[in-house]
């Protein structure tokens, strides 16, 4: 994909999580360059969280490495934060922090090496609902 599909494959996700938004429980969801970002509240921490959804302009472009960033600034800060994981699949002690589940870039092309990526995982509503529900638990 050259870099203007992947920007109108970038847009086409930020649509469709914004019409998931409601159902999902997200407050914001915008798109700067190669990254999305998402905004939710956290009730059973009583926090607000963004994750960054950046995907990359290689030959693994369909699905995107995902980060928890500070709300206020959008910098990515390590594990400072992350939220509390009580299922294990987000990885904080790692350097750099990263999620281990189907749909996320590390998960497939640096942990999971040869897992394949099917079709549901290029849509990042089911990735971001994936780990509201990790979230969630």
């Amino acid at each position: 994909m050259t870099r203007e599909e992947i920007l109108d494959f970038i847009q086409e996700q930020v649509g469709k999580l914004n019409e998931a938004a409601t159902d999902l429980g997200l407050t914001n969801v915008f798109s700067e360059g190669l990254a999305i970002f998402v905004r939710f509240p956290l009730l059973r921490e009583n926090k607000t969280y963004v994750m960054k959804c950046l995907y990359h302009d290689n030959g693994n472009q369909l699905v995107p490495s995902v980060s928890f960033v500070n709300p206020d600034t959008l910098a990515d800060e390590g594990a400072r934060n992350w939220p509390r994981d009580r299922y294990g699949a987000l990885k904080v002690t790692n350097n750099p922090p990263f999620i281990c589940i189907p749909g996320i870039y590390e998960y497939h092309y640096q942990y999971h090496k040869g897992s394949p990526v099917e079709s549901h995982h290029l849509q990042l509503t089911n990735t971001v609902a994936d780990i509201l529900g990790l979230l969630a638990k």
